[in-house]
């Protein structure tokens, strides 16, 4: 008995197996992470329309033997191929990163669809964008991190409650309390964005008029607090042609880094992301 579906996925990564037979390892929007086997897959053309390259987006029609476990692909159409991504090596090796910090988590059916189309608007992103930013990689992580239900609260000082607030536009001179601090429209005072900390372990920020608290911390200013506030929001379009400061990228690679590595269990090391 074997049962049989077909659905979308974007190669991730093909092997040989024998003279003419490939390993394709796939991401479905429907399936999760999927390797599968396609037999005169090296030398079909009617099956397959030479489709069975890495950053292919491709229409699968696969075959699955429950009693062995099998996945057996038999045939496929080639839907998006991502040229420009191809030909610059820069841009392919920021999609390789992406793609194998996908590979190394454990993405559950329900989040699937989600991250497929985190992933083909990545490589969109990656192939038509005109400059590409430092950090594309580092809020891709992130990202996909807040989705897990990871996402900071970055909003009021998680010892004392003083909401944070935007520094006053030029011309703009906001909401002051008597003592001249800023306030909310309820009169409630707001922190200042100079003095914010993230602690990892929760999640939390924290004022520079409370103590600090125990664990790993990383001090964000207001830069990167914005960027990471509009996360939820923003895409990969939107971050490939984000122009931030020398000081943002350090406080992004520290944050997103200690981030990953305490709530997804993850960190990079000799070329690959693994638990750590």
């Amino acid at each position: 008995m074997h049962q049989e579906w077909i659905d979308e996925g974007l190669i991730l990564k093909v092997g040989r197996f024998r003279e003419i037979d490939c390993w394709v390892r796939f991401f479905s929007p429907n399936q999760g992470l999927v390797t599968a086997m396609a037999f005169g897959g090296a030398k079909s053309r009617r099956r397959f329309c030479g489709c069975l390259d890495a950053l292919n987006s491709v229409l699968f029609k696969v075959r699955f033997f429950p009693a062995k476990g099998r996945h057996v692909l038999e045939e496929g159409t080639l839907l998006r191929g991502f040229p420009r991504l191809r030909q610059d090596a820069a841009r392919t090796g920021l999609a390789a990163n992406c793609l194998q910090f996908v590979q190394a988590l454990r993405i559950s059916p329900e989040d699937a669809p989600a991250i497929h189309k985190l992933l083909m608007e990545t490589l969109d992103a990656l192939d038509q964008a005109e400059n590409v930013s430092s950090v594309f990689t580092q809020l891709f992580r992130a990202k996909i991190c807040f989705t897990q239900g990871y996402a900071p609260e970055l909003d009021s000082c998680m010892i004392c409650g003083r909401l944070v607030a935007e520094e006053p536009r030029s011309g703009d001179q906001g909401l002051r309390s008597a003592d001249g601090h800023a306030v909310d429209r309820f009169g409630c005072k707001m922190g200042r964005f100079s003095g914010l900390t993230l602690a990892m372990e929760t999640g939390g920020v924290y004022c520079a008029h409370c103590p600090p608290v125990a664990g790993h911390q990383v001090h964000i200013g207001p830069e990167t607090r914005s960027i990471l506030s509009q996360l939820a929001s923003s895409g990969p379009r939107h971050w490939a042609d984000m122009s931030i400061s020398r000081t943002t990228r350090g406080e992004l690679f520290q944050m997103v880094d200690g981030y990953v590595r305490r709530h997804l269990g993850l960190c990079w090391r000799n070329g690959r992301f693994v638990a750590g």
